[in-house]
């Protein structure tokens, strides 16, 4: 079975027996300060997403090409099959009033990717990793950064996974280390996995290299306190094995649409509902 999915209920487990209880914006959590997951299936030719409950990820696939896009309006999200921003874009006081169709989430993720901005223009972050990692494989150097302290109150919610740092083996393989300044390990974590899995194989398309090991280094790592129940349920249920991956092969950073990924024989035990904290 997926080691990849025993340590991560290993961490909710550890998390919910040793986490202190705190207040957030969200609701009451059970919360520890520094924490790690590794996930090393790529390397297998399996794609890390849970079994135990059965996850869609068509959804966060479209946050990822939404991401590439640069987007800054909700309804670029929507049109990319994802409709996770909903509920932060209509809470954002700059979008009282408006109707979700004119709605934005600001300058998020794919804005910085995209287009971070500085004295000089714009920078395009995604355009020069992936020429980075093409021309000097060996740098120290291949990141991608989000928080922008100039922009905070640009966006509709301050970005959780901060930065992603990229090396190339003497092998060829690509790994990626992704920090976060805070992790909902129920609902958000999976889809971060998720999302990451497939940027890298992404750049390993650009590139080719082939994936190997993707890191997180959670900050603020935490269960919400009505997810502690079904998260019991959830480590009871049984495992199975990981699903193979096929990205189609002339997907890029700069073309890439959800459908572009296919999950092959992804067996899972059924839908189990958290509740969703915006």
């Amino acid at each position: 079975m997926s080691k990849f999915e025993i340590d991560y209920c290993n961490l909710v487990t550890n998390v919910i027996r040793h986490g202190a209880h705190r207040p957030s914006r969200a609701g009451y959590t059970l919360s520890m300060f520094g924490a790690a997951l590794q996930v090393t299936c790529l390397e297998d030719g399996l794609f890390p997403i849970l079994t135990q409950r059965k996850i869609f990820p068509l959804g966060v696939l479209g946050e990822l090409a939404a991401f590439l896009q640069g987007a800054t309006d909700l309804q670029e999200f929507k049109n990319a099959g994802c409709n996770y921003w909903d509920a932060n874009a209509a809470a954002w006081e700059l979008n009282q009033g408006l109707p979700p169709s004119e709605q934005f989430v600001g300058r998020i993720y794919g804005a910085q990717w995209r287009a971070w901005t500085s004295e000089q223009g714009t920078v395009d972050q995604i355009e020069r990793l992936v020429y980075s990692l093409q021309q000097d494989p060996y740098s120290r150097r291949h990141l991608l950064t989000t928080y922008n302290p100039a922009e905070l109150d640009d966006m509709c919610l301050p970005p959780c996974h901060l930065l992603a740092q990229f090396n190339v083996r003497t092998t060829k393989q690509l790994d990626c280390i992704v920090t976060m300044r805070s992790v909902d390990l129920c609902l958000g974590l999976p889809s971060d996995i998720i999302l990451y899995a497939t940027l890298m194989l992404l750049l390993c398309n650009e590139t080719g290299y082939t994936p190997g090991k993707l890191t997180f280094m959670l900050g603020d790592t935490h269960i919400y306190r009505d997810h502690i129940d079904t998260f019991q349920e959830h480590a009871q249920r049984p495992r199975h094995v990981l699903p193979k991956f096929k990205l189609n092969p002339l997907a890029t950073v700069n073309n890439f649409q959800a459908a572009d990924l296919e999950l092959i024989n992804y067996n899972h035990s059924g839908v189990l509902n958290y509740e969703f904290h915006a």
